[in-house]
């Protein structure tokens, strides 16, 4: 054994997109055979989770003192761990790779080869995104995170060629570190039940502000008395965003729009399979995984016409641009309830995506990545 995986970066919920990348990940080195040929490095509170979808692997946990919500504790702790403790490890396990799921990385060079994927640096790049405003005293942070962990890793994954694309323009030095793979997507569990009548238009994780929820409760809003459909707003909704529903509130919204907050994936299953429409407005994606899951699922798609999107989706959903624009998005929602695709085209669709991103496929590439690291 001489890989290693740092899982430290989960937060206990497991629930936020680049979390499901790695647990993604994690199960497509088991179903390929491969999960034994690595280390996996977490904390206690994830170690049940991550056994269940790689039993092979072997696991190294570590005690946790993060209380949920407490953010700058676990970031000093993440810190403290990747500098001084996983040196140790590395030398006692003999670890040859060792892969971050995440950035903060540590301070020093590790003394082995080290691979790691910032899944975007959106706090950088685009520090004003919409109503969203990345404080200066955290854009700061951001960028001496990302010197250092660029600086001291071997390799450095980007999600897209548009993530590649946004690396290579700010931190130039580093393009030859750079590989693009794409992030690994689980569908083969979604079996809907025939003929499930559509209730729904739907949209996952609304975390953050530029997700863009708001021109979708909005342009919801302008259309809802038009329509048979109810809007249904999956994920969890922290304080940064309680705007959405205070707007639901103050506007009378709630019999046809619901927040789920954070279900299973049973759950979100359930309510896909019953979506006549999923939408994705956000300003800014590095890949934008939830609505190519989507479209794997045979559910039309309409989401903003940004560079990722078009990049992910092979130019197989339906795109609105005027961004932040609710009459624009209701107009595009419209048209696309009006004009759905047949069913013969969400097929082909589906058929391509799922090839392109399917989880045993991206595990591989990987693993063989991985490898060759090692021999370099």
């Amino acid at each position: 054994m001489n890989k290693a995986i740092n899982l430290i970066y989960l937060s206990p919920k497991h629930d936020g997109g680049k979390d499901q990348v790695a647990l993604n990940l994690l199960k497509g080195l088991q179903d390929n055979g491969t999960a034994d040929q690595y280390e996996v490095i977490c904390w206690d509170y994830s170690v049940k989770t991550l056994r269940h979808l790689a039993p092979d692997a072997q696991y190294r946990v570590l005690k946790s003192k993060r209380r949920l919500g407490d953010n700058a504790l676990h970031m000093l702790q993440t810190m403290y761990i990747n500098t001084l403790k996983l040196r140790k490890i590395i030398k006692e396990d003999h670890i040859q790779v060792l892969f971050h799921i995440r950035y903060i990385n540590g301070l020093f060079k590790l003394p082995t080869k080290t691979v790691m994927i910032p899944h975007d640096i959106r706090d950088i790049t685009h520090r004003v995104l919409g109503a969203e405003k990345v404080p200066y005293y955290k854009y700061f942070i951001y960028k001496i995170i990302y010197a250092f962990d660029f600086k001291h890793a071997d390799a450095i994954i980007a999600i897209s060629n548009f993530d590649k694309q946004e690396i290579t323009s700010f931190y130039p030095q580093y393009a030859k570190k750079v590989k693009m793979i794409y992030n690994p997507i689980i569908t083969d569990s979604y079996h809907p039940k025939e003929n499930n009548a559509k209730k729904y238009i739907c949209a996952i994780n609304c975390q953050y502000s530029h997700k863009n929820t708001i021109t979708l409760i909005k342009a919801f809003e302008i259309i809802k008395e038009k329509i048979p459909y109810q809007l249904v707003l999956i994920g969890n909704i922290p304080p940064r965003v309680q705007y959405l529903k205070e707007y639901v509130e103050q506007h009378g919204l709630e019999r046809v729009v619901h927040f789920t907050g954070f279900i299973s994936d049973e759950k979100i299953d359930e309510i896909l399979s019953q979506t006549a429409l999923y939408v994705n407005p956000s300003l800014f994606e590095g890949f934008g995984m939830t609505a190519v899951e989507a479209m794997i699922k045979k559910i039309p798609a309409l989401v903003s016409d940004i560079p990722v999107n078009r990049e992910v989706t092979f130019g197989f959903a339906q795109y609105y641009d005027d961004l932040q624009n609710p009459e624009a998005l209701a107009k595009a929602i419209m048209d696309c309830l009006d004009d759905p695709p047949t069913e013969k085209a969400l097929e082909q669709t589906s058929e391509k995506l799922r090839y392109t991103f399917h989880y045993r496929k991206i595990a591989e590439e990987y693993h063989s990545f991985f490898l060759s690291c090692i021999e370099q």
